[in-house]
């Protein structure tokens, strides 16, 4: 999923529902930095997501290929992720839960491959509070992260503002920290099967865990908070 958690750097970004029972969805994303859990993960990067989902009378099954690329000058700073994605959402009482399992691997680097699992529960009370927590079955890292905000029609856009509050556990200790986030972005579609959006956030955490200077393909000072700016486009394939 998008580091959006997936497209994740908009919450708000959906493409445009379908019929269809079984249908493919491509994303695509560009930010200037890459937050994910109060820290970031990438310089001016590239995420593309494409995802098989079959929907049924209980909840939706979907797999698929999330890519991270770091583009840019700074691209040797930060490592390129690809991951594999299985999960299924189903509306429960009260909202709805989305279940997944994620095999992250890092191409041409010698970080340790592992399996993350996650759960979230999105309630559908105003403001659409949400809770999502994470636990990587390999590394013992794990971490919870709480998010609301509204969200209204402006025009042919359908904008929002989003806060998050969470925390991270490293299982061996080295990237423990708490963070909070906020952010403003729209949507709008683009014909029946498309979709853009457009984001601004603001990062902090209690640990420097954002580059606040790059040198030659090395992070050479870090800082506590980050602010990044993107935009995403998504394509259903009924």
């Amino acid at each position: 999923m998008l580091k959006l958690n997936l497209l994740a750097a908009s919450a708000c970004v959906f493409v445009t529902e379908s019929l269809a029972e079984t249908r493919v969805i491509g994303e695509a994303a560009i930010s200037s930095g890459l937050h994910d859990r109060g820290e970031q993960i990438g310089p001016l990067t590239l995420e593309t997501e494409l995802l098989l989902e079959t929907t049924g009378a209980h909840g939706t099954l979907y797999g698929g290929l999330y890519r991270l690329t770091p583009i840019g000058a700074d691209q040797a700073a930060f490592a390129d992720e690809t991951d594999y994605v299985i999960g299924y959402q189903f509306d429960t009482q009260g909202g709805s839960m989305d279940l997944t399992a994620s095999w992250l691997t890092y191409p041409g680097t010698e970080d340790q491959e592992s399996l993350e699992l996650a759960a979230s529960f999105t309630s559908d009370l105003p403001c659409s509070p949400a809770l999502a927590v994470f636990h990587d079955a390999t590394l013992g890292d794990f971490g919870a992260e709480v998010s609301a905000g509204p969200s209204w029609k402006s025009g042919a856009w359908d904008a929002y503002v989003l806060a998050r509050a969470g925390f991270v556990d490293a299982g061996d200790e080295s990237g423990d920290r708490s963070h909070a986030s906020l952010e403003l972005g729209a949507a709008r579609p683009l014909g029946q099967q498309a979709e853009i959006g457009l984001y601004a956030r603001y990062d902090i955490s209690d640990a420097d865990s954002f580059a606040r200077e790059i040198n030659q393909g090395v992070v050479t000072e870090f800082a506590s908070s980050g602010l990044a700016v993107g935009a995403v486009i998504g394509v259903v394939i009924p």
